[in-house]
């Protein structure tokens, strides 16, 4: 969803490695490598020998709630295809790119924030392994860690429930709701989480960005002010419908804790100090919808 993206608008010539094949899907790639992210010493090999001089890690397990079955009850013991994608893979990537002299950006997550004290700025530590934070979450955290550890000169570029226009490959946050209300399964919405949604072509361009100037470290790409999912749905429903609508009211601190569900940062959100520094667009989640609305007829 947002690697396809930045494809897509990409100034420069791609290529592309893992399971799937973009061109399949009408991307237009110069190369495509086959791989297994699983098989770490093989991503490690082949980020080394490529001959592209810049890498972007988009490639990670995001259905929060699946990775969550695979959680230990230590992270003493981590295994399963999340631990290997999300945290060795990126390890493995970083290494590859360090010995080679390649500049890596890393996209992450709010997820590696537990959501006890946000919004969180780009100096904030991420949490440590516990309940309150998904296994997602801390496969992720791990990725970062071995990144910044592997490669100091890479750069990690965080982002949150991102949603995009013109994409039918992969409900996002977005679709999830407008599918949810349209089939009549919309559940009652947070009222008492906060989030800042990230709208996908700010991703690109601040790719774009770093790509061009190579700089090291953290930086968060999001919706500059917050919203909690009840008010993003009210907003996105509404002007879907021309008209103000009511939704149901949940509250994420009033909810027994499922243990099918990954737990949610509940007062989560990315502060976006530095991508505003560094003079990259940021689209408030009212105006994303905006332009999301607009560009898909189809939700008319």
């Amino acid at each position: 969803m947002v690697g396809s993206h930045f494809i897509e608008i990409a100034a420069n010539r791609c290529a592309a490695a893992g399971i799937t094949d973009p061109r399949a899907t009408g991307l237009k790639v110069d190369r495509f490598d086959p791989i297994d992210l699983r098989d770490a010493a093989r991503t490690r090999e082949l980020t080394a020998r490529s001959p592209e001089t810049t890498i972007v890690n988009f490639a990670a397990m995001t259905d929060v709630d699946a990775v969550e079955q695979e959680r230990p009850v230590e992270s003493t013991a981590p295994s399963g295809s999340a631990w290997s994608v999300n945290a060795l893979a990126a390890g493995a990537i970083a290494e590859g790119a360090r010995s080679s002299g390649k500049y890596l950006v890393h996209v992450s997550t709010d997820f590696v924030f537990d959501g006890s004290e946000g919004p969180y700025d780009e100096s904030a530590p991420r949490a440590p392994f516990s309940e309150r934070l998904s296994w997602y979450g801390w496969t992720k955290s791990e990725g970062e860690r071995r990144v910044v550890a592997a490669d100091p000169t890479a750069a990690v570029l965080r982002i949150s429930y991102p949603f995009r226009a013109s994409f039918p490959g992969k409900v996002d946050f977005a679709r999830r709701i407008v599918r949810s209300y349209r089939g009549g399964t919309l559940p009652p919405l947070y009222v008492d989480q906060q989030i800042s949604p990230t709208w996908v072509p700010d991703v690109s361009a601040a790719l774009a960005g770093l790509l061009a100037r190579r700089p090291a470290g953290v930086v968060h790409v999001a919706s500059p002010g917050l919203t909690s999912p009840y008010e993003f749905a009210t907003e996105l429903i509404g002007r879907i419908e021309s008209r103000p609508v009511t939704l149901a009211r949940g509250s994420l601190a009033g909810s027994p804790r499922d243990p099918r569900r990954a737990p949610r940062p509940r007062l989560g959100g990315l502060s976006t100090g530095r991508a505003a520094s560094l003079g990259f667009p940021l689209t408030s989640w009212r105006e994303g919808i905006e332009s999301l609305v607009r560009a898909e007829e189809g939700f008319r």
